[in-house]
């Protein structure tokens, strides 16, 4: 099994990205991380991550499934990044688990995945509008399983958020 990690380029949120790809390799699944760069990539406490690729050398047929991690580098970088939504969205129709956390549902929303559906997102302004406007239902749960699609609300979510993961692929 492999799953894809997309990450933001700066700032995204540590703790979402290695406690989920500690417990993934713990149970053998291989893990790829790729970013809108093919390079460094700066968490915002300090992780420092090099990535396998950048969005527009993944091929989703590759993976299991995909996990988005949030952290203000998410709302900043990868919202409005159509590679990333264009993947999302295959991951989706493909069927595959297509998960999310912290600022990164919005990114599902806006891969038109979330209509009609339950999900969760790190409530601010910025990211219910996102999620109202696409249609999602927002619950106010640490993680929210649709599906194949998981959302989870923040860091403190993230051991939940990867069993839920591992438990649907």
């Amino acid at each position: 099994m492999k799953i894809l990690f997309a990450i933001a380029p700066d700032r995204f949120l540590d703790q979402e990205y290695t406690v989920p790809k500690s417990l993934f390799e713990e149970k053998g699944i291989a893990c790829i991380t790729a970013s809108t760069i093919k390079g460094t990539c700066y968490g915002m406490h300090g992780e420092i991550v090099e990535t396998d690729m950048s969005f527009d050398d993944v091929n989703t047929a590759d993976y299991d499934g995909i996990v988005v991690v949030g952290g203000i580098g998410c709302q900043d970088y990868l919202w409005r990044c159509e590679k990333l939504i264009d993947i999302v969205n295959k991951f989706g129709n493909e069927g595959k688990v297509t998960a999310a956390i912290c600022l990164a549902p919005a990114i599902i929303a806006e891969a038109g995945l979330l209509a009609g559906k339950n999900a969760t997102i790190l409530d601010t302004p910025a990211s219910r509008r996102l999620m109202t406007l696409d249609k999602a239902v927002l619950v106010n749960e640490p993680v929210v399983i649709s599906g194949k699609i998981i959302t989870a609300r923040m860091p403190q979510d993230s051991k939940a958020f990867a069993e839920a993961v591992v438990a649907n692929l």
